[in-house]
């Protein structure tokens, strides 16, 4: 009987031993299971890197929310790819229907700002014919009268008897070619014309009456009223937009003190209806300020791009 027991004894050990190994080798393998899902799981919900300018868009056209649960889904099933699932699918298209509407709206600022400019450059080029024909007329005016007064002048002062009468005939001469280069030094800048049928994209800057067209679409006004993200202290695209303007003269510093300067941003801003007549110089700087707003709008497209881009490449 003693050695029946002792037997089992001997027996029993080493089975006990070899199951608690097993037991422990498989608590092992399924940590490490668990391990690889966790790290597969952060994978695939790795957040999508966006260049600042395209993160900024994002949240200004409302796509965020939308890039979130895109990026909740798996890697495998949110494409681009045959394993793309109908969920994925869906989302990518209200991105896409977002950013081209978004894009499309800014096509219709920057057509109005065409618009705008290219009536301006019509209205002026009209105005320079004019300016440069006056000014031909007065210069051969001139050098007739210059040139007539002074031989006739001269012949008169041959004979005694009529030289105060050539030296008159000189002066009257002299003083009216003076008089001619005066009126050419005033037309180099004068002639005016209204702006008719065009919008006033610039009316909306400085709080002004708006005509036809004359709307900025939400996304594009925040984005104008919104700092570049990595210029933060520059201030916002409108500011900065108004920090160009004063620094090239087109507007004055304290425009709401000074009553002259108001009334050049009236005629900046000035509506089809209004009539007011713009010379050359308030046309050139219409369209220089015109020029500015069109850039912003090209670059928050460009932005809009590199979001399209990023999601493509996911």
């Amino acid at each position: 009987m003693k050695l029946l027991l002792l037997w089992l004894t001997l027996v029993s050990v080493p089975i006990a031993s070899y199951a608690q190994s097993v037991s422990l080798v498989d608590h092992q393998d399924q940590a490490v299971a668990r391990n690889g899902q966790t790290e597969l799981s952060s994978k695939t919900t790795a957040q999508l890197k966006l260049s600042p300018g395209a993160d900024q868009v994002a949240k200004l056209i409302g796509v965020t929310e939308l890039i979130e649960r895109l990026q909740s889904l798996p890697e495998r099933e949110r494409g681009p790819g045959a394993g793309m699932t109908v969920e994925a699918m869906m989302i990518r298209q209200q991105i896409t229907e977002a950013v081209l509407t978004a894009s499309l709206e800014a096509d219709g600022v920057i057509a109005e700002i065409d618009s705008e400019t290219e009536r301006l450059a019509e209205i002026r080029g009209l105005l320079e014919a004019r300016r440069d024909r006056a000014l031909q007329i007065n210069t051969l005016a001139s050098l007739v009268t210059s040139g007539a007064s002074g031989i006739v002048g001269t012949a008169l002062q041959l004979s005694d008897s009529t030289a105060k009468a050539g030296n008159w005939i000189g002066i009257t001469g002299g003083s009216f070619s003076t008089l001619l280069s005066l009126i050419g030094i005033h037309q180099q800048g004068s002639g005016k014309y209204a702006l008719r049928d065009s919008p006033n994209m610039l009316a909306p800057f400085f709080e002004r009456e708006a005509e036809f067209h004359t709307k900025y679409p939400e996304s594009l006004w925040q984005y104008l009223n919104s700092p570049v993200p990595t210029e933060l202290e520059k201030g916002t695209r409108r500011n900065r937009l108004r920090g160009e303007w004063i620094k090239f003269g087109r507007i004055d510093e304290k425009a709401e003190v000074k009553s002259k300067d108001k009334d050049k941003i009236a005629f900046l801003t000035s509506t089809s209806s209004e009539g007011r007549k713009l010379t050359i110089d308030l046309l050139n700087d219409r369209a220089a300020m015109l020029a500015g707003v069109k850039v912003w709008a090209e670059l928050m497209k460009r932005d809009m791009g590199k979001l399209m881009l990023a999601l493509r490449a996911r």
